[in-house]
């Protein structure tokens, strides 16, 4: 791990980016209950927007086979049969179809993914439009998943904040199948609260209920939300703010992204009595902390959140005299190792040598994902793992064009020619202290 005089997440010049200072925590603020929404969320422009949400968001058909392409020939007879049918109370969303995919980090181990038909989708995306801008006022300043104008990155400063005030014991907790367990009618009277249009609280429960397709058979959900579902997250985010409101109202400094969440104190006695208030909340809500995945832990021993590693680093390896400032804490972030095998996989994957591509498309094809993961993970302490890396997937592009491990791709493919030529993203180029244009030569 680098050595260095600060965790980079936090902006340089204080004060200079408004979205980086902490904001004062605030009560839930009262609206005005909203009677009448369904004619809202049947608009045809309200509808044409959900359409072109979905399928700028890309993905596969549902049960009915019906992909976005196939879609896209016949969305205007759709979106006005989907129109009338919310008009007149005929709609019947189609159960999902149930996949399984890998678990990051757990190849082996898979979980459910949820997939709903595409005009099942646009249904969710248009109510979500008309949902959101009611619930987000009501949402805690500590929730950070899937909000509009909120990111991973935000939240990771405000924990940086945290740490350097001195809270350095940290709740390090994990739900159990929140996704699976969330329970129905506690769900819908949570949106009652703000909604009394019972039109809009019947398509809500039809979205719940709709079950799902695997091997053939369709099942029942009496509890839970569908993972990739276009409404879940805004779900998981109604139920889980009474958790937030309760917890940061005791004095809690807690952190969520979806059902990730940490909690930051100053003393060990702190974090253990947030442990039990936590666990007191989320019973009462018919959730449950995952025993073998939640754990009290200190700064020194370090934590992951959101695929970091965050730990006390040793300071610098410099002469006393030599260091301008020493920070009171010296507090490093680093990509967690589960997520650098992922990429690297990815990477492995796209590059492999029986793969027929020329140098363009192998290289369009890698873009994307050097230039994603590099943006995620640029502000932490990276600039000698991004070395590495980068090193590393040039010896894969080179290995993928000379069909072997050790060959003459130097001298035949230089680093200057994939950097300048077929535009390369290159790791270093996107640490933003850095900011290179091209690889070091030589």
């Amino acid at each position: 791990m680098e050595t260095g005089t600060g965790l980079s997440f936090e902006s340089r010049r204080q004060g200079t980016d408004s979205s980086l200072r902490e904001r004062p925590r605030t009560c839930r603020r009262r609206i005005r209950k909203v009677h009448s929404l369904i004619d809202k969320v049947y608009h045809r422009t309200n509808l044409e927007m959900a359409w072109e949400s979905v399928r700028a968001n890309g993905g596969s058909g549902g049960i009915d086979k019906v992909s976005l392409s196939a879609f896209k020939a016949v969305a205007e007879a759709e979106l006005e049969r989907l129109h009338k049918e919310l008009k007149q109370g005929t709609y019947r969303p189609m159960p999902v179809r149930r996949t399984r995919i890998p678990k990051k980090g757990k190849p082996k181990e898979k979980r459910p993914l949820g997939i709903p038909t595409i005009r099942d989708r646009v249904c969710q995306q248009a109510l979500k439009n008309r949902l959101e801008p009611i619930f987000e006022p009501l949402f805690n300043e500590c929730s950070f998943g899937y909000r509009p104008g909120r990111s991973t990155h935000q939240a990771m400063r405000k924990i940086y904040r945290e740490l350097m005030d001195g809270c350095e014991w940290i709740v390090d907790a994990d739900l159990r199948d929140f996704f699976g367990t969330v329970h129905h009618e506690p769900l819908i009277d949570m949106i009652a609260e703000q909604i009394s249009d019972g039109r809009v609280l019947n398509l809500v429960r039809q979205m719940l209920e709709a079950g799902y397709m695997e091997g053939g058979k369709k099942y029942e959900t009496p509890s839970g939300t569908p993972q990739g579902s276009v409404v879940s997250p805004l779900f998981s985010n109604i139920y889980l703010s009474r958790f937030d409101h309760e917890m940061t109202g005791k004095g809690y400094r807690l952190t969520r992204f979806a059902d990730d969440w940490v909690v930051l104190c100053k003393t060990q006695a702190e974090a253990a009595k947030a442990l039990r208030d936590a666990k007191t909340i989320l019973e009462s809500l018919g959730l449950t902390l995952h025993p073998d995945k939640t754990k009290i832990t200190h700064i020194k021993w370090g934590f992951e959140f959101l695929g970091y590693k965050l730990k006390r680093g040793k300071g610098l390896s410099l002469p006393r005299e030599e260091i301008k400032k020493q920070p009171k804490v010296n507090i490093y972030a680093y990509p967690k190792d589960k997520s650098i095998q992922s990429f690297m996989d990815t990477i492995r994957a796209r590059t492999h040598r029986r793969i027929p591509l020329t140098v363009y498309q192998l290289i369009d094809s890698i873009n994307p994902v050097v230039r994603g993961w590099g943006n995620y993970f640029r502000k932490a302490h990276v600039r000698k793992l991004f070395n590495r890396l980068q090193r590393w997937i040039i010896r894969r592009i080179w290995s993928h064009r000379f069909k072997r491990w050790r060959n003459a791709g130097w001298k035949r493919l230089p680093e200057s020619t994939l950097y300048s030529k077929y535009r390369l993203v290159n790791l270093l180029s996107l640490i933003p202290d850095l900011n290179l244009r091209t690889a070091p030569k030589g």
